[in-house]
């Protein structure tokens, strides 16, 4: 298979963490599936584009169709998803998706688990080639060169033999492939997704209902007089029901920590153009300008592209006036590999402490980490030092693996 194709840059660039640009119509660089046009294999030695719908060499279960470019990049960014969440977001957002029995042979030969798969369709110009038709022995006579020329260049007879038996071919059948049998289940998938979308429906309606109605009968009216009214002596601790709700939404708002140092990468000046606005500026060009640092910051994301809601973090490099339970919020830190930052927290060994919240290692993607973050549980985010439009690409892996976290060990935030 070439290495040009769409399904063989796909794998390499998995396996090899290299970034894959989204493109929309306008040219622009997006971050959703559903919002580009193209995909972009781009790297230091040459850039490969194709549209997204493309067809790859990946055929789907026993059938001839093969599954496109944006069915297998789509799998690969929901890969930590479950079969029923990814079958739903799949039918929302109006992408096909890899059948339940392929799933895990795709992944495993996407990430570099598997070397090949029997449902990779070879063409036959691939196949035909053999290894030392290129090569010629100089002891050899003029006339079994010439025969040997002739043979390759498809005019001898043994070419045409050939030709005839390579179209013959047929893929042999393996233990794995008569265990997948020949039925498809695409309807089934279908059924359960209906059944997944009217029972997420009814469950809306039911809230919907649940709620009462100030303009029905028998309504209680809320009053003006008694919203302002005071907390009596009878009961002096009462609050406003305001505050209240306003102090119960701010105590399940997640808490991201940065480094306080002044030589780290990520700064309170610019980690939220980082997170929000997927650019890294240097903190020092920010200071420069005369910009006040600020205490706390509040870095708003949509969890998904078409959500109107945007869900609120608290980013902090101090954790001075932090209460025994804010402790409890604190769902990502950002670590410069120094055990001394650490100190006076709730957990201070990282050992400890990555074990409660996730970790992360930020750095230049052409530098070698510290030996004490090998030894760590974190993740390390790489940047390119002059590559600014790679920067979305990074942004966007650290959201998803902080919101896979989060999903796993914290659902009761509100994230």
């Amino acid at each position: 298979m070439s290495k040009n194709d769409p399904l063989s840059l796909l794998r390499d660039f998995t396996i090899s963490k290299k970034p894959i640009t989204l493109v929309a119509a306008n040219g622009t660089l997006v971050t959703e599936l559903t919002e580009a046009t193209d995909v972009v294999f781009a790297d230091d030695k040459q850039t490969f584009k194709f549209p997204r719908s493309t067809p790859t060499n990946y055929r789907r279960g026993a059938s001839d169709e093969t599954y496109t470019l944006e069915t297998l990049l789509f799998l690969l960014q929901r890969a930590h998803l479950s079969v029923a969440e990814y079958s739903l977001e799949g039918a929302q957002k109006g992408i096909q998706i890899v059948s339940i029995l392929d799933k895990r042979l795709v992944l495993d030969y996407l990430t570099g688990v598997t070397a090949t798969s029997a449902n990779i369709i070879y063409l036959p110009s691939e196949t035909s080639k053999r290894p030392g038709d290129d090569v010629v022995d100089d002891t050899q006579g003029e006339a079994s060169k010439k025969q040997k020329t002739g043979a390759q260049s498809g005019h001898g007879d043994d070419s045409d033999v050939l030709r005839m038996i390579i179209s013959r071919e047929r893929l042999a059948r393996t233990t794995a492939s008569v265990l997948r049998g020949n039925k498809s289940f695409a309807n089934i998938q279908k059924i359960g997704i209906g059944i997944l979308l009217k029972s997420k429906s009814k469950d809306d309606k039911a809230a919907v209902a649940k709620k009462p109605d100030s303009r029905q009968p028998g309504a209680p009216v809320p009053s003006s007089t008694a919203a302002a009214r005071p907390p009596t002596s009878s009961n002096p601790s009462a609050k406003p029901s305001s505050q209240v709700k306003s102090k119960s939404s701010s105590s399940r708002i997640p808490i991201i920590i940065i480094p306080a140092a002044v030589t780290s990468m990520l700064t309170m000046y610019n980690i939220k153009q980082l997170l929000e606005d997927q650019l890294f500026v240097d903190s020092q060009e920010i200071r420069n300008k005369g910009a006040p640092k600020p205490n706390r910051l509040v870095i708003e994301r949509r969890q998904k592209a078409n959500e109107a809601h945007k869900t609120p973090y608290h980013v902090i490099d101090s954790v001075d006036h932090l209460r025994p339970e804010d402790w409890d919020r604190v769902v990502c830190v950002f670590t410069t590999g120094a055990e001394w930052q650490f100190k006076k927290w709730k957990w201070q060994k990282p050992l400890e402490l990555f074990a409660h919240v996730k970790g992360f290692y930020c750095k230049w993607a052409d530098e070698q980490p510290k030996d004490t973050i090998k030894t760590w549980n974190v993740e390390m985010l790489s940047l390119n030092r002059h590559r600014r439009h790679a920067d979305r690409a990074t942004v966007t892996e650290f959201w998803d693996s902080l919101q896979s976290w989060c999903l796993a060990n914290k659902p009761h935030l509100a994230y």
